[in-house]
């Protein structure tokens, strides 16, 4: 060969080499396309170069735990985790792509899952929850399409304003905020969210005069009524004005009386509380109650209660046997009150004495009323020697059971207050029988477990015109707790005896104060049950305007007082 042939393949070869060394590498390192296999409706992922977000959304009830991906990617690229391997999407994944040349992009993988839709079927409620007159504070009554109620006598019904409840999505014609005359039916169409219609006819009834006790008790603890006459006649006022009937006045408490008593100044020393002296109280209140056809009865708080705290000025001023015993022979005190001995028949004459002391020097009031202490004992007393010398003398000699509530021992004591009872009614009845005598004792089975006291007996062995025991609930427990109590109590009355009951009821105490529509509440259940009056625990509950607005819709005319 010759060495030019040589030189030119040399120079080829030389050529050839210098082409290979200067190939570039793919730099191209991106992912294409991202989508995952079985997702129904899946359209492939969001990819954001600038972020390197690979970014989809799947249907809700997708299962991310185990998801199998199809990805694109640059040619002559590679990725890791490699297409078609399933993965665990809960948390992002990292996708790296590498170039030919060795380069890598970093991307993350993030599924989201749309928000379920869920498609709620408009109500069909068409229902009225509950029907209220709101201005008389009455409930009415939902049977199928028909609301009842009944109004207090003296009530307008031309004019009245309602409150009903029914479904937040419902609609009702005509609006609530429309007065209605419920002198003839109403009718009211509500409109379900699914356009179904219910129209309920409203019809209204008027209550009868109430031929009953409309009472309230009027103390001088938490309230400054008999400080003065000019208090009291404004006191007065305003029971008339509420269309009260009936004023029961305290005359005995804290060992004391609010009128000048010779009777409790013979044990006492005081004729009357020295907060009144020179005054009496009780004139004033029956003078200025009759003025305005309000009848007053006089009330003895404490009955055999001699003091709250200590003994007090009666038992310190009176031989032993005034004492109540306990079978260890203390003195009885129970919620605070030290007790006179109601078994021993000095202590009975005494309370008979300032009983009927009233009805002697007062001739015209109109009765006198006994309380939960009177008549009463606590259960804890009846181990003094002189009941316990008049246990043995009935018992052959035994001596009464240690067990203080032990049946026959809690009968044996009852008779005793019942027959003590009957002492002071037939006493009251000799000086004057028109007199009424009212009780207001603790409700059974309490007022028999705890102080003896057996009303129901008085009522049957008629010497108690009117009964009015102390239904004391609050707002707190319900008023179904009230009623409940109350259909207890006129359940152990017969049929002919339950004119004369008229249950007290809490109205005030302490920071205490029930709403207008407790109030309401308890005075309509008392209606439903046949009782057409009440007597409330105590006057101060009615300088409160809300209590006063409560009154005059329950009660917007006088009643009838009852021949009693």
């Amino acid at each position: 060969m010759s060495f030019i042939s040589l030189l030119t393949l040399s120079v080829l070869w030389v050529s050839c080499g210098d082409d290979d060394e200067t190939t570039e590498l793919s730099a191209e390192n991106a992912i294409v396309s991202f989508q995952f296999q079985g997702v129904s409706g899946n359209t492939g992922a969001a990819i954001d170069e600038v972020n390197l977000t690979v970014i989809d959304t799947l249907p809700a009830n997708t299962d991310v735990k185990s998801l199998t991906p199809v990805i694109t990617i640059s040619d002559k690229a590679s990725i890791s985790p490699a297409s078609g391997e399933a993965q665990d999407f809960t948390n992002p994944v990292v996708y790296v792509v590498t170039a030919e040349d060795g380069t890598n992009k970093v991307y993350s993988v993030i599924v989201r899952l749309k928000e379920e839709i869920i498609i709620t079927p408009k109500s069909d409620d068409n229902e009225i929850d509950s029907f209220v007159f709101s201005e008389v504070f009455i409930r009415g009554e939902v049977e199928g399409n028909t609301v009842t109620a009944s109004v207090p006598f003296g009530t307008t019904l031309s004019d009245m304003a309602v409150s009903i409840d029914v479904h937040e999505k419902a609609s009702i014609l005509p609006l609530t905020s429309q007065k209605q005359d419920f002198s003839n039916s109403v009718m009211y169409t509500v409109t379900a969210e699914n356009g179904d219609e219910r129209t309920y006819t409203v019809q209204v009834t008027v209550q009868p005069q109430d031929v009953g006790v409309r009472g309230v008790w009027l103390t001088n603890v938490d309230s400054n009524v008999l400080n003065s006459q000019a208090q009291i006649e404004e006191a007065v006022a305003l029971c008339d004005e509420l269309n009260i009937n009936t004023i029961f006045v305290v005359t005995w408490n804290k060992a004391l009386t609010t009128y000048p008593s010779q009777v409790a100044q013979a044990i006492t020393g005081k004729n009357i509380d020295p907060l009144y002296a020179g005054r009496d109280p009780l004139r004033e209140l029956i003078d200025a109650a009759h003025a305005k056809d309000i009848k007053v009865m006089a009330w003895f708080e404490y009955g055999f209660a001699a003091f709250n705290g200590s003994p007090g000025p009666i038992l310190d001023n009176t031989p032993d046997h005034w004492k109540s015993r306990d079978v260890e022979g203390n003195i009885v005190v129970k919620n605070g009150f030290y007790w006179m001995n109601a078994f021993h028949p000095e202590v009975q004459q005494f309370m008979i004495d300032l009983v009927t002391e009233v009805v002697e020097n007062y001739p015209d009031i109109d009765g006198v009323q006994g309380d939960d202490r009177l008549p009463a004992c606590p259960t804890e007393s009846g181990y003094d020697d002189y009941t316990v010398n008049k246990y043995k003398d009935e018992h052959s000699g035994q001596t009464p059971p240690v067990q203080s509530k032990n049946t026959a021992w809690l009968r044996w004591r009852a008779d005793i207050i019942n027959e003590f009872g009957k002492a002071l009614y037939d006493s009251v009845k000799k000086e004057n029988v028109n007199m009424t005598v009212a009780m207001s004792p603790s409700p059974l089975s309490f007022g028999y477990d705890e102080y003896l006291q057996d009303y129901t007996s008085w009522v049957e062995g008629d010497y108690c015109d009117v009964v009015s025991p102390q239904l004391y609930r609050r707002e707190s427990q319900g008023i179904e707790v009230y009623r409940g109590l109350l259909s207890s109590q006129l359940n152990r009355l017969s049929v002919e005896d339950r004119p004369i009951f008229f249950p007290g009821l809490l109205l005030f105490l302490g920071g205490y104060l029930p709403s207008q529509q407790f109030i309401a509440d308890m005075v309509q259940s008392n209606r439903k049950q046949g009782v057409q009056g009440e007597v409330y625990f105590f006057y101060t509950g009615f300088t409160d305007t809300k209590v006063q607005e409560v009154m005059k819709a329950m009660y917007p005319a006088k009643a009838i007082y009852p021949n009693l």
